[in-house]
């Protein structure tokens, strides 16, 4: 009797962990990021850029909480000094066109750009979109 017990136990234990490993891929799954975008800021004041990355970790976190955690901003810093006031570049990444307009919809999107007067200090020179060509 007690060997049966821990033979069930044990297949238990297996089956258990099987299940789990299954599901681990599923749950772990990344998205393809599909669409990107690229603005390039003109900054004539000077703006620390750790105040622009506060902001953009700001609105990845809202991302992040709405589903999207592969989705959302980079910050670059534009080397060289070919034109002098062109310091950024920002790289949006969104998985496609739907989950871009889902996101930007977002009331907590929105709410992680409210009141950011850093913005209004930079001009964009330009912005860009991109689909990935399959």
């Amino acid at each position: 009797m007690k060997k049966n017990i821990l033979i069930s136990l044990i297949l238990l234990v297996l089956c258990v962990g099987c299940i789990q490993k299954s599901k681990a891929p599923e749950e772990n799954k990344k998205i393809e990021n599909s669409l990107k975008s690229i603005s390039f800021l003109y900054d004539s004041v000077g703006i620390n850029p750790s105040e622009l990355l506060y902001l953009f970790d700001r609105v990845n976190k809202a991302i992040d909480s709405i589903g999207y955690p592969d989705a959302g901003y980079k910050l670059w810093l534009i080397q060289g000094d070919s034109i002098k006031d062109l310091r950024f570049m920002v790289e949006g990444c969104w998985p496609d066109q739907a989950v871009y307009d889902s996101i930007h919809n977002n009331v907590l999107y929105k709410n992680a750009w409210e009141n950011e007067k850093i913005f209004k200090k930079m001009k964009t020179i330009s912005y860009h979109r991109f689909v990935l060509v399959r």
